[in-house]
C-alpha cells in the first residue's frame, strides 16, 4: 500500500527550521519526508572565471550537516526520508554531475533511498529538444553510474520543458531500463504544463517509484499551458488535479511507495495528510 509522505518546503512559508519542521510534519501524521539538499560546487572555467552553485534556502548542506545527527533526529521523531530533492541542471553536466554525486552521497551515508533532479531550464532561444535530451543523458550515464555504486535510486522529476512533455519523457525512459532510472511524478507540474496528470501516469506508472501530490488551485489556471511547473501547491484535494484519479492508477499498479505532498503552509500539509490516508484507505 502507498505511504503519505510530505515534502518540508511548507517550512519555508512557516520560517522553520529545518528540525521544526521535522516536528511539525510528525505531529502532523507524517512518517515520511523529503527536503531539498545544496551542494556547493564551484566549477573554473577559465584562469580568471568560474560559477558557482548558491542557494537562498535549502534544508540541508552537505558539506556543512551531520549526518549521524540527523539520523539520530529521524529515528527519535519516528520518521523516514523518503526521497531527496537534489534539483540542478542536467544541462549543464559540469555543475549537475558533481551536484548530483555529491547528494547521492550524502543520501547513502543518511540511508534515503532515492535522490531526485529534473533536468534544468532549457534555453529554448539556441538549443533544441534534441540536443537538450542529449545532453541530459550524458549527465545521466554519469549520475546512474555513481548512484548503482551507493544503492540509490534516481528519479527524474517532471518539472521543465523536457520531461513535462509525454513522448519526450517515454523517449528517456526507453533509453535508461527501469533498474537506472525511475520516474518521480509531480501531479501538479504535469496539470500546469498543459497534460492530462491521470493520462499521463497511466504511460508511466510502471516507472514511479516516488510521487509528488501536488494540487494546483484555479487561481493558477491562466498560467496552465504556459508553465511547466511549480514550488508548492494548496492542501491536497484543494485544487483543480484528479487526484481520486490519480491515487486509482497507482493503486490499479500496485505502487507500494510514498505520494509525498508539496503544500505551501502547515494546515495545508495537516489536511493533506488526512485527505491523503482517507483516499489511500477507500
Amino acid at each position: 500500500m502507498m505511504k503519505p509522505g510530505i515534502n518540508l518546503e511548507f517550512a519555508r512559508t512557516e520560517n522553520m527550521s529545518f528540525e521544526a519542521g521535522l516536528e511539525q510534519a510528525r505531529k502532523a501524521g507524517y512518517e515520511y519526508v523529503e527536503c531539498f539538499v545544496f551542494t556547493d560546487v564551484t566549477v573554473k572555467i577559465n584562469s580568471h572565471l568560474s560559477v558557482e552553485t548558491s542557494s537562498p534556502y535549502h534544508h540541508i548542506d552537505t558539506a556543512k550537516s551531520n549526518v549521524s545527527k540527523t539520523r539520530q533526529r529521524l529515528e527519535h521523531l519516528g520518521l523516514k526520508f523518503s526521497a531527496l530533492d537534489a534539483h540542478t541542471s542536467l544541462l549543464i553536466p559540469q555543475i549537475g554531475v558533481p551536484f548530483l554525486n555529491k547528494a547521492i552521497d550524502w543520501s547513502a551515508e543518511v540511508g534515503c533511498p532515492i535522490v531526485m533532479s529534473d533536468e534544468g531550464p532549457l534555453p529554448t532561444d539556441w538549443m533544441t529538444l534534441d540536443d537538450a535530451f542529449d545532453i541530459m543523458c550524458i549527465s545521466l550515464d554519469t549520475i546512474i553510474k555513481h548512484a548503482n555504486s551507493k544503492g540509490i535510486k534516481i528519479a527524474i522529476e517532471l518539472h521543465n520543458k523536457l520531461t513535462t512533455r509525454p513522448d519526450m519523457l517515454l523517449k528517456l525512459l526507453k533509453r535508461f531500463s527501469s533498474s537506472e532510472l525511475g520516474v518521480n511524478f509531480d501531479t501538479g507540474n504535469s496539470f500546469l504544463a498543459g497534460n492530462n496528470p491521470v493520462e499521463m501516469l497511466q504511460n508511466v506508472v510502471d516507472r514511479v517509484i516516488h510521487v509528488h501530490a501536488k494540487d494546483i488551485p484555479e487561481t493558477q489556471l491562466h498560467e496552465r499551458g504556459h508553465v511547466t511547473g511549480t514550488r508548492v501547491g494548496v492542501g491536497v484535494g484543494d485544487g483543480m488535479v484528479d487526484m481520486p484519479g490519480i491515487i486509482s492508477v497507482l493503486k490499479s499498479a500496485n505502487y507500494d511507495g510514498v505520494i509525498s505532498v508539496e503544500c505551501d503552509t502547515l494546515p495545508q500539509a495537516s489536511k493533506s495528510y488526512t485527505y491523503l490516508t482517507r483516499q489511500i484507505s477507500l
